[in-house]
């Protein structure tokens, strides 16, 4: 169940003497607290307090706490890409034994990896999508609170310019990382993330504030809002090739299986029919050996009735000799 899940890091406690080991670990039991401690800080700093750099720091933090526990759970993925694969290899070879048995271990097992695939989306939607959504839109507003307070402590409009499109640039780069690199999985929440962000950055700037006025230069604003939804549609086209991907994979994966099933039907066929012939033959075998040997059982009483007429008549031969 979710509740027992691996993800969530409870059960890892047991193995844990203390609680500095097992934030050294990055358990993510040790951190969910300090996750919402610190986004707490932020957004009180931001809207309540206006104190950007604690803001900033808050917001860091909570980014930091964020991407440990999606690092914990990327190294204790329950389900393994290869799993499809050997689960194939085993059903075909389970298919080529024809006891009843086996058959029913067949359907248990394949009601069992419906399980484990279905239990597997539910983990990450409800275990692994909210934490990654939330540090990629964290990753992005970091990002803007250290714009904000670079520019308050260094007044130059084409600085704060460039210090923009190096971020929406390390943005994409971070997002594109996390969706593409294959590791032990594939954080698409961190992407999808990340785009919500920009796309708040587009729409933002299409009817800018007095302080975007007065900080930025029309081109430079300009610049930034389509820099900003281009990112955010990279993002999402790489979220949507993903799934076009994994769909036309799993279309492909089932026409294979469908053909092997039909492969293993023929097979079965030609099999239980080469096992009818070979019984026709035994069958037919065993007639033709019963009726030879009623054969040879007749010759040979024939042949002794002729022997002992043989006999006999040698006898009588002998009599009449006077031998």
């Amino acid at each position: 169940s979710l509740w027992s899940s691996e993800l969530l890091g409870y059960h890892a406690l047991t193995d844990i003497p203390t609680g500095l080991e097992a934030f050294k670990k990055s358990i993510p039991v040790v951190h969910y607290p300090a996750l919402c401690a610190s986004t707490a800080l932020a957004v009180y700093s931001f809207f309540k307090w206006n104190i950007m750099s604690l803001a900033f720091a808050g917001s860091f933090a909570s980014t930091y706490f964020s991407f440990n526990i999606i690092r914990y759970q990327l190294k204790h993925v329950t389900i393994s890409p290869n799993y499809g694969n050997s689960f194939r290899k085993i059903k075909r070879w389970m298919q080529r034994r024809r006891v009843a048995d086996e058959k029913n271990t067949l359907n248990e097992s394949l009601n069992g990896s419906r399980d484990a695939t279905n239990n597997g989306v539910l983990q990450y939607i409800f275990l692994k999508l909210p934490f990654e959504l939330y540090a990629g839109y964290n990753l992005g507003w970091s990002v803007s609170l250290l714009n904000i307070i670079v520019h308050k402590s260094i007044t130059s409009v084409l600085f704060d310019a460039v210090l923009a499109y190096v971020s929406l640039s390390a943005l994409l780069g971070v997002g594109c990382y996390m969706m593409w690199k294959e590791k032990k999985g594939l954080c698409y929440g961190v992407g999808v993330g990340l785009a919500w962000y920009l796309f708040g950055v587009f729409f933002e700037l299409v009817h800018p504030s007095t302080v975007v006025y007065t900080t930025y230069s029309d081109v430079d604003i300009a610049a930034i809002k389509y820099m900003s939804v281009t990112f955010a549609g990279i993002l999402v086209s790489i979220v949507a090739l993903w799934a076009i991907k994994h769909v036309i994979k799993g279309g492909k994966r089932k026409r294979l299986d469908e053909e092997h099933d039909e492969e293993e039907e023929d097979d079965d066929d030609v099999g239980k029919f080469v096992l009818h012939g070979i019984a026709s033959v035994e069958s037919g075998g065993r007639r033709i050996i019963d009726e030879a040997g009623d054969g040879v059982d007749h010759v040979s009483m024939v042949i002794d009735d002729a022997l002992d007429e043989a006999e006999d008549g040698v006898e009588r031969v002998f009599d009449a000799m006077g031998v």
